[in-house]
């Protein structure tokens, strides 16, 4: 017999329309080494700004407005959640109003999580995307350079609160998230 779910909540996968999964450009016009600078117009994330503990900015690479206008996806918006898919897989950051940096765009080893706000909230799903770390191991091939693909990510199960108790929720896990950061300087 299956785990009953509470009364209201639904059982959901990340590949339903709850969630937008955006690969970043990988084309003719992704950035070359000569083409990343210590400051400028956009930040361009690499495998050391998304961490095990969210986003980091001690090493910072940034392009050009002009680079960052010729890219088609990829780019942040301000609630997107930045996954790791390429070397170190189920690394989060979530690019909220802490975040100071405007313009942000991910490399090729990271996917965009983009929420729906009709039916999740952003930081409910940042917290709901740290709880899934050992779906994102379990799904990670290869040994040398293990990956994630977006399919694998798009079968991923999860329970789906109502709005309210997801508001309740993201509030608790957020409140101890930054007592944990007072702690950890």
């Amino acid at each position: 017999m299956g785990e009953r779910i509470p009364e209201g909540w639904r059982e959901c996968k990340l590949g339903d329309r709850i969630f937008e999964i955006i690969d970043g450009d990988r084309g003719v016009n992704y950035p070359k080494q000569n083409e990343f600078k210590d400051d400028g117009y956009c930040l361009f994330l690499n495998a050391k700004n998304v961490t095990s503990n969210g986003l980091a900015f001690d090493e910072c690479y940034f392009i050009s407005k002009e680079k960052d206008q010729i890219l088609g996806t990829g780019k942040l918006l301000r609630n997107d959640i930045v996954l790791t898919t390429r070397g170190t897989v189920g690394n989060i950051g979530f690019f909220n109003n802490k975040i100071l940096f405007e313009n942000i765009r991910i490399n090729s080893g990271m996917v965009i999580i983009r929420p729906n706000p009709d039916e999740i909230l952003a930081e409910y799903a940042y917290q709901l995307f740290k709880t899934l770390k050992c779906n994102f191991d379990a799904f990670a091939t290869g040994s040398a350079q293990p990956q994630l693909p977006i399919r694998d990510i798009k079968e991923i199960s999860f329970s789906l609160p109502p709005l309210p108790e997801q508001r309740a929720i993201a509030s608790v896990l957020g409140s101890l998230d930054d007592k944990i950061d007072l702690l950890n300087p």
